[in-house]
């Protein structure tokens, strides 16, 4: 799982601090999304779910975006998309 001294060793997390956890948690382990890393990291940190918005970075807010548009938990703006 995830390092608990790595992730709990900085009294503040960060923008950049949070995102660097979850990626690492998303390269170590396989068969973790970038949602699952998050929800990793905010459990192990024994922060509050509401904390989440402030700590998304742009590009890891696009990533969970995509993941999500791929889940369909969420509509797209996009136009019709072909499968490739």
């Amino acid at each position: 799982m995830i390092d608990d001294e790595e992730i709990t060793k900085h009294k503040i997390m960060t923008k950049k601090r949070f995102s660097l956890a979850v990626e690492q948690v998303v390269a170590q382990h396989n068969n973790v999304s970038y949602i699952d890393a998050a929800v990793m990291v905010i459990e192990k940190r024994g922060m509050d779910y509401t904390n989440l918005k402030r700590l998304l970075s742009d590009s890891l807010k696009a990533k969970i975006e995509n993941e999500a548009a791929e889940l369909r938990l969420i509509k797209t703006k996009t136009g019709n998309k072909l499968p490739i």
